[in-house]
């Protein structure tokens, strides 16, 4: 069985997953390669520049390891520490070589500014946008700025001046070929559009931003903003539920995926096994969708430990469900079901905060349908 979660490589999201003595290692290596490199800088005290888009998110690992000598347990929190760590030492070593505009700029409003850059750009599936459109989003912004001017030439002209200070400093966004940008990783492109949703300026807004997102639960593009964001609200009671929601309207409408639905609940209450009743209701729907069993794991880790899935107590249950006949636009239902229930419980466990009763109720109803919610407590 393939275990995703113990997939190993340079995308920061797995390294924050990674044991802490492993991290810490990295990191001391990182840091002695960053030593040497600092020898080799030139006179004129210039970056040296990255041959790939992970060095600007190694260097942000090395700052925040630096500034607290450990690493935030929440990757929201990761990101939000390594841009400001970032943003203020660009700040205060290269300020002559910022334009006056620039300059002006507050560190809060430059991460603002990214934030919503990084939501227009992402939620159009635009990962390369030209130097037209992300300066047309800087005017946008920088025009409702203190003092800034109202001649929309001279906006225009210190758009072009703020996109090449943060191309030649701290490289956020960088020039991919002539005329085309993009963020320099896709992890940073992801955490600035789940800023921009999290920062929303009013809790109506908020809820708004949060509705029309949880429509894309079933794109996998989405997910790392899903996640990314649970760690930033101050309370993701309200994202959750609307996950669980967005689940159960899926196969709302189907009477045959519901009626399964509630059989596979009733079932995987009432075996009689030492494990969780939500991994069985995950293992059903990862054997009727031949999937790994990525999720079953991860609701119970007993599983990982046990062969127990070919013993007689299952065969009879595996037998039924090899009997159940599904269309293939259901199976696809199904499987954003699947998912969207992952979803749930991955944003659970990335969450900052959420209220206990909660916790409870999605933890005790994972893959349970809302009418059956009464019936099995």
């Amino acid at each position: 069985m393939k275990n995703s979660a113990n997939t190993l490589g340079l995308n920061t999201s797995n390294l924050m997953t990674l044991d802490k003595i492993y991290i810490t290692n990295f990191t001391h290596r990182w840091v002695e390669h960053k030593k040497i490199a600092e020898a080799e800088k030139s006179s004129k005290g210039k970056i040296l520049k990255k041959s790939n888009a992970d060095s600007l998110l190694l260097t942000m690992l090395d700052l925040v390891f630096e500034e607290a000598l450990e690493f935030p347990l929440n990757n929201s929190q990761f990101y939000s520490d390594g841009i400001e760590i970032l943003l203020k030492q660009w700040d205060s070593k290269y300020d002559t070589e910022k334009s006056e505009v620039y300059k002006k700029i507050s560190l809060q409003n430059k991460q603002d500014l990214l934030s919503y850059i990084a939501l227009k750009t992402f939620d159009n599936g635009d990962y390369f946008f030209t130097q037209q459109v992300v300066e047309g989003y800087i005017s946008d912004y920088i025009a409702n700025l203190p003092n800034s001017p109202t001649n929309s030439q001279q906006i225009e002209l210190n758009s072009k001046a703020v996109l090449k200070s943060i191309e030649a400093q701290h490289g956020v966004i960088v020039r991919q070929s002539k005329g085309i940008y993009s963020f320099s990783d896709l992890a940073l492109h992801e955490y600035f559009a789940a800023r921009e949703i999290a920062n929303s300026p009013t809790p109506q807004l908020l809820e708004q931003s949060l509705q029309d997102l949880v429509e894309r639960s079933t794109e996998n593009r989405w997910r790392e903003v899903f996640l990314l964001l649970a760690g930033m609200l101050r309370s993701s009671d309200y994202l959750l539920n609307l996950i669980k929601q967005r689940a159960n309207a899926l196969v709302a409408k189907d009477e045959i995926l519901l009626h399964f639905l509630n059989w596979n609940t009733q079932k995987s209450v009432g075996i009689k096994a030492p494990y969780k009743s939500s991994a069985f209701r995950a293992l059903s729907l990862e054997f009727i969708l031949n999937l790994d069993f990525d999720f079953a794991l991860a609701l119970d880790n007993d599983f990982a430990y046990d062969m127990g899935l070919n013993t007689a107590h299952l065969h009879a249950y595996t037998q039924e469900l090899k009997n159940c006949q599904f269309s293939k636009h259901q199976k696809q239902v199904l499987k954003q079901y699947y998912y969207t229930n992952k979803l749930l419980v991955d944003c659970l466990s990335h969450a900052r905060y959420v209220s206990r009763p909660i916790r409870e109720q999605i933890t005790e109803n994972i893959l349970v349908p809302f009418d059956m919610w009464q019936q099995i407590k």
